[in-house]
Parts: structure tokens; sequence; C-alpha cells
């Protein structure tokens, strides 16, 4: 199992539906808006990496309204 938190830049406005999208994604756990340099975090689990290279490349980078992502890897 890999845990990871995605950081997300979104379009400006866009935060409230980029997260409904988000939480309908049975990988993510948990996912909040934020203050800061990124506007939402993620936590999700993947099976392996290739999985969660495939969450975020395939489902969650492909929103139009999602301009950056920063893929943190759980380690411990």
């Amino acid at each position: 199992m890999v845990e990871a938190y995605v950081l997300l830049m979104t379009a400006a406005g866009t935060a409230r539906p980029v997260l409904a999208s988000l939480r309908e994604l049975d990988a993510v756990t948990r996912a909040s808006i934020i203050a800061g340099e990124f506007d939402i975090i993620a936590e999700v689990e993947a099976d392996s990496n290739q999985e969660l290279l495939s969450l975020v490349t395939e489902q969650i980078q492909c929103d139009e309204n999602v301009g950056r992502t920063r893929t943190c890897i759980v380690l411990e």
C-alpha cells in the first residue's frame, strides 16, 4: 500500500468544485481546502507506485481546473 499527500493548485474560484470531484474518487481518503501556496490537499492510497502515478496523472491532473500538483509519498 502506498500512501501519499497530493497538493493541488486550482484555477481562481474553482477550489470547491475540484474538492467535490476529488472526494468522489475511491483512492482519496480525505481532501481539504487549505491556505498557502496550494489550494487543496488530498490524502490518497494506492496499491502501488504505478497506481499512484495513474491516479495523479489520469484522474487528478486531467481536471481542467487543476493547474499544478505536488505529490508527497509517505515513508513512515
